[in-house]
């Protein structure tokens, strides 16, 4: 299945690259939610919406935001094993 469609910070790179989803698009829009309610920010949005789906190409994001310092290694592990680009 290739769909081409989906709010864009929430996209998966297959989804951006319209290649075969899967169950891990799924699980990669999860981690970019969890990302979200655990610091407030979004981990790939850019200016707008062509810099956001190159962010989320790159699969460049981290935890260095101080809103992450309180933040468990669990939940930063859990949010890690989802946001893998495959």
């Amino acid at each position: 299945l290739r769909v081409n469609f989906g709010t864009p910070e929430f996209l998966a790179p297959e989804v951006v690259s319209y290649e075969f989803v899967s169950f891990t698009t799924d699980m990669w829009s999860v981690g970019v939610i969890a990302y979200m309610l655990l610091s407030g920010l979004s981990p790939f949005l850019g200016d707008n919406d062509n810099e956001t789906l190159n962010n989320i190409l790159s699969c460049s994001w981290d935890f260095e935001n101080e809103e992450f310092q309180d933040v468990s290694d669990h939940a930063k592990d859990f949010i890690s094993k989802l946001l893998i680009k495959e």
